[in-house]
């Protein structure tokens, strides 16, 4: 009889933890998953989409339990901001926050990864882009991303394929949108560019899952399944045979005199515990819940990093009435980017950015502004129906810095139903950040310009993305980082931490590829150890 309760034991079951679990079993390891919330069949989320008086709230279609409140649960994250207004969110349920994101699939550039070496900012990774390359590759045809071929996602115009890749795009990209193609029209006469933006939304059937349709319902869920999300993963990983249990809230995790984990505790709802032993064990929990566990447990101390180094990609945006129909809503929520000012020569002073054309429905909002303007009957119609087929939102992600004062800590003061704590978040626009303003303000009035359109909402204020990363960053060094370049614990050689929260930096696009090729790298490695 063994020893130890699994060989592996992940507390995660978002798409990073399902796919670490995923390695493993396919190595023949045994390991049991644990997810703090409850599970949400992806039927009962597009039923409660279509029954929802909240569909601005992505969570609101989970339940929103007392013993794993997430970042809309009233008063678990405790905001301090300057110079922002919203800040990320989180979901706890089984398959994780990816059961909403938008599924763009970006991959870094070398230079996101060297940007001390380039630029002389922050700091480089561990590892190189080469190195991680092919774990990029096996991500991308595990969950089936399309793109173009010989695509250069610099956004530079280098005329080959960049970054560099050593097999192409799974799929081909998707039909471009109208309202896209209308747009690349107008803005190409200010010399910009729309490139399409590779995403796990398939195009056509793959691995089980039918092609994209466009039901434009991406950010919030995918009424048959052509958006990965973390729960596909989940499903695989049953049928391998890998134990996950829901309502699974890990609390308190043991270590022994060499800093060795000996063991984890987890509660139920109804506040019963149990205590579980593996060789190996891998935090991967979202960019607050993992640092919030190892701050509750006194790890990774030593570097004084945990929690800290917050990147969010802080965000701008402008939306306008064109002058003509657009129809944005018809297709994907994102299908087009304008990369152009992703890696300039001047990002010494000012950061990486891309521009998100957000073919998102717009009729919610609309009804909303009519409605508060005292528009009923045929009036509110004709808004509706007006400024349905003319709005269009352009939306500015850009890098952030990583900056020891920006972070996440305890919050003692807020306590779950289970009596652990909340989360205090502190972030400050840098002057970097507010450096970009200038150029920002220039390329908009470009674009208002280039579609003859009207202004209806100014660019006046940051937002930030549903993007965590840094506060649990690989490094060299212990002194400096709490996890080395396999995601090993410094201070805990077998405790893995399989999160965005890894990541040194931020580049200028959506993080949630870039942790998946690390939580591949690190289901490899960790398969070879056990």
């Amino acid at each position: 009889m063994s020893d130890y309760d699994a060989d592996v034991i992940v507390v995660g079951s978002g798409s990073l933890g399902s796919m670490v679990a995923l390695e493993l079993a396919r190595a023949g390891k045994k390991v049991i998953v644990l997810e703090a919330g409850p599970e949400t069949t992806d039927w009962k989320v597009t039923d409660n989409f279509r029954n929802s008086a909240r569909q601005n709230n992505f969570n609101a279609l989970f339940p929103d339990v007392p013993y794993a409140p997430n970042s809309f649960s009233p008063g678990y994250i405790s905001p301090h901001l300057d110079g922002i207004d919203v800040f990320p969110g989180t979901l706890r349920s089984v398959g994780g926050t990816s059961r909403h994101w938008t599924a763009a699939t970006w991959r870094l550039l070398p230079e996101d990864m060297t940007l001390k070496s380039s630029f002389g900012l922050a700091v480089d990774w561990p590892i190189t882009y080469a190195e991680l390359e092919p774990f990029y590759c096996d991500a991308e045809y595990e969950i089936g991303v399309n793109g173009i071929a010989d695509y250069d996602e610099s956004g530079q115009g280098l005329g080959y394929t960049y970054p560099p890749r050593s097999r192409p795009f799974p799929l081909p990209p998707e039909a471009k949108p109208y309202a896209i193609q209308r747009l690349q029209q107008q803005i190409a006469t200010k010399g910009y560019r729309i490139d399409v933006a590779p995403s796990s939304r398939i195009s056509k059937p793959y691995d089980g899952r039918p092609a994209c349709i466009g039901n434009n319902m991406c950010n919030w869920n995918c009424p048959i399944g052509a958006k990965h999300s973390g729960y596909h993963v989940v499903e695989k990983i049953r049928k391998l045979g890998v134990d996950l249990r829901s309502n699974a809230i890990v609390h308190k995790i043991e270590t022994g005199a060499d800093g060795q984990v000996t063991a984890l505790h987890y509660l139920s709802p109804n506040r019963s515990a149990t205590r579980l032993t593996a060789k190996v064990y891998v935090l991967a929990g979202h960019g607050f819940e993992t640092p919030k566990l190892m701050l509750m447990n006194n790890l990774g101390a030593r570097s004084g990093m945990v929690g800290r180094n917050l990147m969010v990609h802080p965000t701008i945006d402008m939306t306008l009435l064109s002058s003509e129909p657009l129809w944005a809503g018809r297709g994907q929520n994102i299908h087009g980017a304008i990369m152009q000012r992703r890696n300039q020569p001047d990002r010494t002073r000012i950061p990486s950015t891309r521009y998100d054309l957000l073919n998102n429905p717009p009729t919610v909002g609309i009804a909303e502004t009519a409605l508060s303007e005292r528009k009923i009957g045929a009036a509110l119609d004709d808004e509706i129906h007006d400024r349905s087929a003319r709005i269009f939102t352009f939306e500015a992600l850009t890098e952030d810095l990583p900056d020891k004062a920006n972070g996440i800590s305890l919050n003692p003061g807020f306590k779950d139903s289970l009596g652990l704590p909340g989360l205090r978040l502190d972030y400050r626009i840098s002057d970097y950040t507010n450096a970009n303003l200038p150029r920002l303000m220039d390329d908009f009035a470009n674009f208002l310009q280039a579609t003859n359109g009207t202004r209806i909402s100014a660019p006046t204020k940051w937002i930030c993305q549903q993007h965590i990363m840094g506060t649990v960053r690989m490094g060299t060094r212990a002194e400096d980082a709490v996890v080395d370049r396999d995601l090993r614990c410094f201070d805990h050689q077998n405790l893995f931490l399989v999160t965005t929260g890894v990541m040194p930096t931020a580049g200028g696009v959506n993080p949630t590829l870039t942790g998946m090729a690390l939580a591949i790298r690190a289901g490899k490695h960790i398969a070879k150890e056990v």
